[in-house]
């Protein structure tokens, strides 16, 4: 069943990722091997080689902590004397990547860290000292150059179709057990854990740094659920999607996070998959139960506890429809309940309603979600 499963999951897959190859933009990235805590990402605009005459360099470089004042205004004085296009010095986050970006006529976008050593560590993993500053603009230029160079011929010779191979180890990364607590967890830090888990390339827009709250915690656990649908999951309650894209000069993909408004609905990684059977066979086991006025939150936590199953939620539903599961009451005379008899009747009385999935693991979960008007009726 489980062969079945992650069958109709590759289907899947394969159509998202085959609808992102046809009709978006082309676009590779990889992780620095050598340094856990960045990445290197260039976008692609054009197979032309460029020389380094043509290359302009606009240097962005963030720090390792909060701006030094001091430390910015003399390397700020040091590059702006060796040619550069435009140099910017600010404080970094954990957001910040190293990365080469080309912005078209032969102008580039280079993004290094200032760090706690008072050296700049640039793409590559190669850093410069003060005393060194005048062998990173060249050193920069072969680098843009080797990767045009790199793109040309592999515009020239590379087969850009996706490999069953390749689509395998994207769906066991996908597979594998977010492996950590997630309650009571900051959404920030479950999505930073997240991203570095995985192999394959997380790529998040600079838009979403704006919508975290410290307040903001993720209130499932998480741990038993696959990595793709823990992602996918925690990113939707921000209003954000993952959307995964086949890279075009290196094997593998990158997972693309994009707000859900600006994506193709057709390239979007669900919530989980619809499951083969309709209920577990634990939702059939009878039990003495006695909740008549507790609230639907306090009954909902107790029976995902019992059922050891995932409870995921669609908060956005819910929250355009004013449910409160906190505020929810429940009235059920006591007496003796079926798992799935109580269930369903303390989420019919919340006005929702449940739906069985499966993770990429093949893992059962439930989506519980809003019951339209017309079925209240």
């Amino acid at each position: 069943m489980i062969r079945k499963k992650r069958t109709v999951f590759r289907f899947l897959l394969w159509g998202i990722v085959c609808a992102g190859f046809l009709f978006s933009p082309f676009s590779f990235s990889f992780r620095c091997p050598f340094c856990l805590s960045t990445a290197v990402s260039v976008q692609t605009v054009s197979a032309q080689a460029v020389s380094a005459e043509e290359i302009s360099i606009r240097l962005e470089i963030f720090c390792d902590g909060p701006l030094q004042p001091m430390a910015a205004q003399q390397w700020g004085s040091a590059l702006n004397s060796l040619g550069f296009y435009g140099v910017q010095i600010r404080g970094g986050d954990s957001s910040d990547v190293l990365d080469i970006r080309p912005l078209g006529g032969g102008l580039y976008a280079v993004s290094g860290m200032l760090t706690s050593g008072d050296r700049i560590l640039l793409p590559g993993n190669v850093s410069f000292s003060l005393g060194q500053i005048r062998g990173m603009k060249p050193y920069l230029e072969e680098q843009i150059l080797l990767l045009e160079q790199s793109e040309a011929a592999s515009a020239d010779t590379a087969d850009t179709a996706d490999t069953q191979a390749e689509r395998d180890a994207l769906f066991q990364e996908l597979a594998e057990p977010v492996g950590f607590s997630t309650r009571g967890v900051s959404r920030k830090k479950v999505l930073q854990e997240l991203a570095h888990s995985f192999e394959t390339h997380v790529r998040f827009p600079v838009s979403i740094r704006k919508m975290f709250d410290g307040s903001d915690l993720v209130t499932e656990e998480l741990r038993s659920v696959s990595r793709g649908t823990a992602l996918v999951y925690v990113l939707r309650y921000l209003g954000y999607c993952v959307v995964p894209e086949k890279n075009e000069s290196s094997a593998g993909y990158t997972l693309r996070i994009l707000p859900a408004d600006q994506a193709d609905p057709q390239r979007i990684l669900p919530v989980g998959y619809p499951a083969e059977t309709a209920s577990p066979d634990v939702l059939f086991e009878r039990f003495n139960a006695n909740v008549d006025g507790v609230s639907a939150a306090r009954i909902l936590n107790s029976l995902q506890e019992r059922l050891d199953i995932p409870f995921l939620y669609d908060f956005n539903s819910m929250a355009g429809q004013g449910i409160e599961l906190e505020e929810v009451t429940i009235r059920q005379k006591p007496g003796r309940f079926s798992y799935k008899k109580l269930l369903d009747a303390v989420l019919y009385q919340a006005k929702l309603q449940r739906e069985v999935r499966i993770d990429e693991s093949g893992q059962v979960f439930f989506w519980i979600s809003t019951i339209r008007s017309s079925d209240l009726d």
